[in-house]
Formats: structure tokens, C-alpha cells, sequence
């Protein structure tokens, strides 16, 4: 073969070769943004194999879009000589200095605007971190942000960022600001600790208190149940003796209608049935023999 044939093959192996160079495949969880002579590629590049254009015209940035990325903001402890002056140190609402740390989490929800603030988004998204915790701190008191208003201050702050994020163009998504620490200044700790250990005891006596008086008036609730009941029962019984009486009476009347000399005798038997017994008395009579009380005597 002769030398101008070894030429033409390897420069066709060459060209091959620099051909080849376009051709990318983008993993799973990432996306391919494309750069083609200085201008951005659209649609970006999903997961799979990809044929551009070769090596010099395309330039490809690749960004993992399930990448959960992290930024501490803040600072709990005091300072060292390295920190800026300041750093950590926030306003609260009612106008105490507290010193508080964050941990932001986020993700890339845009690729191509992530990309343009590549290299100042770090550090831009720590400045808006901090302004929007700041903001959420102004809101509440110290009490709150020291106690069980961490929640509610991280929620607002989370809200705040996400807003300022898309305004500026990010590109990112923020998916949860934790305020992991929040302290008064070393200055004013023990004063603080002071009315932390007050307000605890408060809080103590104040559930004591409320505790007591749940059970002071599920007894008291209890025991008008029990007298209720009692008092329904003894109207009930005594409606029902009365009633007994009203129909015994009818029928009584009823009967004197029918023949009054029988039911007078039947009455007075009947009352010296129940009455003889208590005085020790027994009368014995015939038939004929007429009903005749003075019988009974004196014991």
C-alpha cells in the first residue's frame, strides 16, 4: 500500500475519531445542558446516549437533579477570629440579640438557570438564606425561637428563601430551612437560663394545676351523676307509688259505687289486718257478727 493511501486512512481514522468526540451519554439522575458555540441547546439532554456535534462546538455541563445538597447558615457558638463580625447573630422580634444556625436543604430545579450563576450561587444562596432567617426571626420573640417556635420560624424562613430564590433566578428548589440551634449570646446566657429554669417551674405548676382540676371535676361531674340518677330513681318510685295510690283509690270508689256498707267493711278489715299485729291483737269474728272497733282497748 502506498504512502499516500496510509495517509488518506489515517486521516480518515482521524476525522472518525474527532466525530466521535460528539457523541455523550448522560446518567441516570442527571441531565445534559449543552453549549453549541456559546449558545444554550434545547431541548437539555435527559438520561441515555447522545450524538452532538464534535469536540469545540459543543461544550457539555452535566447537573444531577436528585442530588440533595446542603448549606449550613448561621453560626451557634461564639465566634473565633476567622468569623465576620456578626456572624450568627440575629434580631428577634422583641429586640434581643440571639445567636442561630440552619441547615438548608435544596436541589436544582432548573438546569439552565442553575448554570448561569454557577459559580455565585453558594455563596449568593448563603446571603438569602441568612436575610430570609433573619426576616423569620424579626418575627417572632426569643422565647418562641428558643422553645418550641423553632418550627414556625423555620417554616417562614424556608418560604422566604423559596420566594427570593425564584425571584433572582436560581434555579433551585428549597425543600426545608431546620433551625438546628439557637442560643442568647454567652453575655447574657445565664440570665436567660434563669428565666428559661422560671418558666419551666411555671409551666410545671400550671399543668399541676390543670391536672387537678380535671380530676376534681370528673369526681364532682361523677358524683351530680350519681345524685341525679339517685334523685330520678326516688321520683320515679314515688310517681309510681303514687300512681299505685290513684288506681287503688278508683277502684275503691269504683267499688263503693257498686255497694258502699261492703267496701266500708272490707276497709275497715283490712285495717285491722295491718293494724293488729302491731298492737299484739287478735279478733276473731263470726260472719253475722257486726265490726265493732272498741274490741281493741288499751294494751
Amino acid at each position: 500500500m502506498s504512502i499516500r493511501r496510509w495517509l488518506i486512512l489515517a486521516l480518515g481514522v482521524c476525522v472518525l475519531a474527532y466525530l466521535a468526540t460528539g457523541w455523550t451519554n448522560v446518567e441516570p439522575g442527571e441531565v445534559g445542558v449543552v453549549c453549541r458555540l456559546g449558545r444554550v441547546v434545547t431541548p437539555i439532554w435527559g438520561p441515555g446516549p447522545h450524538l452532538g456535534w464534535p469536540y469545540g462546538f459543543d461544550r457539555i455541563e452535566r447537573v444531577r437533579l436528585d442530588e440533595v445538597k446542603r448549606l449550613d447558615v448561621g453560626l451557634a457558638e461564639n465566634p473565633n477570629l476567622d468569623s465576620e463580625p456578626g456572624a450568627g447573630e440575629f434580631l428577634t422580634g422583641d429586640l434581643n440579640l440571639l445567636r442561630a444556625k440552619a441547615t438548608l436543604q435544596y436541589r436544582v430545579a432548573d438546569p439552565i438557570a442553575f448554570l448561569t450563576h454557577t459559580n455565585d450561587v453558594q455563596p449568593l444562596l448563603k446571603r438569602l438564606a441568612e436575610a430570609s432567617l433573619g426576616r423569620a426571626l424579626a418575627g417572632s420573640g426569643i422565647d418562641a425561637s428558643l422553645g418550641e417556635g423553632r418550627s414556625s420560624v423555620a417554616i417562614v424562613a424556608s418560604r422566604e428563601l423559596e420566594a427570593t430564590a425564584k425571584r433572582y433566578g436560581l434555579g433551585i428548589s428549597v425543600l426545608s430551612v431546620s433551625l438546628t440551634d439557637a442560643r442568647p449570646p454567652l453575655e447574657v446566657a445565664p440570665a436567660f437560663a434563669e428565666a428559661q429554669s422560671a418558666r419551666s417551674e411555671h409551666d410545671r405548676r400550671v399543668n399541676e394545676a390543670k391536672s387537678y382540676a380535671a380530676t376534681t371535676l370528673t369526681k364532682a361531674e361523677a358524683a351530680a351523676g350519681a345524685k341525679r340518677e339517685s334523685a330520678h330513681a326516688r321520683s320515679e318510685r314515688g310517681v309510681a307509688i303514687a300512681r299505685s295510690k290513684a288506681a287503688r283509690f278508683l277502684t275503691l270508689l269504683a267499688e263503693v259505687e257498686k255497694s258502699r256498707s261492703m267496701t266500708i267493711r272490707r276497709l275497715y278489715l283490712d285495717a285491722l289486718k295491718e293494724m293488729l299485729p302491731r298492737v299484739h291483737r287478735k279478733l276473731v269474728l263470726t260472719p253475722e257478727e257486726p265490726v265493732d272497733l272498741s274490741i281493741l282497748g288499751d294494751r
